[in-house]
Formats: C-alpha cells, sequence, structure tokens
C-alpha cells in the first residue's frame, strides 16, 4: 500500500497542479504520515487535499509546498525515506521549510498489537517510544545535512480523546522525550517543537468522529501553530 501512495506522490510532481509562483518564492516539504497528507478530508483520498495544514501554511505565508506525507508511514519508515528516497532527498535540499509529523501509526500499531487501549502498558510501548524517539532524531540529522532550511517537528495528540488516562501516560512520556530531544537538536541545527499535543488538549472537536485524522477545523490549528516560526 505505502508503495501506491509513493507512486501516486511521484506521479503529482511530475505533473503537478497549475499554480504561479514567485521567483523567489520559499519552499516547504512536509513529510510524515496521514495527518499532514489530511486523509479523510475528502472520500477518496487519491491526494493530498488543499485543506491541510502544510497547503494552508504555505498559503498564509505565500510558500511553494511540496506535500510527501505517506498515510499509515512509520518513524522507521520515513528515516529510510530520507536517508534513502531519491525524491525525498531532492525535494528536501531545495526546503526553506520541512514540516516533520510522525509517530503517530508507532503508537496506534504497539495499542493494536495488544489488544486495544485496555490492554496497553507503558512497560509494553517503551521499547517502541525508544524507537520512536531514534528514528526522529536520526530524521532530523540526516534532513539538517541535506538543507540549511528550518526544521519544525510536531510532536503527537492524542488521537482518542475519549479515552482519558489510558493513553496520555505514554503520550506524556512520548512528548516528554520530543521536548527533551528537540532542546538538544537546537544546539546545532535550526528546529522548532511544534506542540499539537497542547493545542489538541481539550478539543475533541479537533478529530473526525469515529476517526483518529484532523477535522478540517483540527487542520487549520496545526497550522496556525506553527506559523509564528515561519518568517
Amino acid at each position: 500500500m505505502k508503495k501506491i501512495w509513493l507512486l501516486m506522490l511521484i506521479i503529482m510532481l511530475i505533473i503537478p497542479p497549475i499554480q504561479v509562483f514567485g521567483f523567489n518564492e520559499k519552499r516547504l516539504v512536509a513529510i510524515g504520515d496521514s495527518i499532514p497528507y489530511g486523509y479523510n478530508l475528502t472520500e477518496e483520498n487519491k491526494k493530498p487535499p488543499k485543506e491541510a495544514f502544510p497547503y494552508l501554511i504555505g498559503s498564509e505565508k505565500d510558500m511553494e509546498v511540496t506535500n510527501l506525507s505517506i498515510p499509515g508511514l512509520t518513524s522507521a519508515e520515513l528515516y529510510k525515506a530520507v536517508k534513502y528516497n531519491k525524491l525525498f532527498r531532492e525535494s528536501l535540499k531545495n526546503s526553506d521549510y520541512v514540516i516533520v509529523y510522525i509517530g503517530g501509526n508507532d503508537l496506534l500499531n504497539i495499542v493494536k498489537k495488544n489488544g486495544g487501549l485496555d490492554g496497553l502498558k507503558l512497560e509494553d510501548a517503551a521499547p517502541v517510544i525508544r524507537d520512536l524517539i531514534y528514528n526522529v532524531y536520526s530524521t532530523i540529522l540526516e534532513i539538517d545535512e541535506l538543507t540549511d532550511g528550518k526544521i519544525l517537528v510536531y510532536n503527537i495528540y492524542n488521537p482518542y480523546p475519549a479515552a482519558g488516562d489510558q493513553l496520555s501516560t505514554p503520550l506524556s512520556y512520548i512528548n516528554k522525550q520530543y521536548a527533551s530531544l528537540i532542546q538538544l537538536l537546537k544546539h546545532f541545527a535550526s528546529v522548532s517543537l511544534i506542540n499539537a499535543y497542547k493545542a489538541y488538549n481539550g478539543h475533541p472537536e479537533y478529530i473526525l468522529e469515529g476517526d483518529v485524522h484532523p477535522t478540517i477545523k483540527g487542520q487549520k490549528v496545526l497550522a496556525e501553530i506553527s506559523l509564528k516560526h515561519i518568517k
């Protein structure tokens, strides 16, 4: 399935929508999973919709947007794409800003493996969280080698707000690790943490009913919390 999404992305880049870009227009590249892709905002899900938050940022800041997000992608798969995939690497080299949104599938996969939220324990999630943080760290370092552009790394919002504390403990742990990681990387890379978890906390209306993906309003919020980090 991921190979199909990647093929579609390549076709989209070869035959892009007709747009007029200024000569000095800055470029934003979005990489990650179904959240920056804008999954389920349209019924077809054939391509990232214009309501996906990377495009909203691009519209607000007059930037050219390349959205390489792939639904279902894990942090390990993203790192592999950034390190070896020519399409990803060439796009990143030409970027002024890079959005990184990843990790939700790592967490959802461990939830499924343990039979749902009721069976999830922090000790079971710990190895997955460790690998997630390592993969994000490695991905950021690889991006930093490719571009002088600024890297905007989103942490993970709670996809099941009705679940209460069942998911809050591992999410809190993950996001603390994210914060520590970005603080470390700031010493030698142009990187900022975007706090999606805080923005979504207490706002179940930002998530599609019976789903884990953002509503149009939720996508707008994800765009808004990045704007202050973009000149």
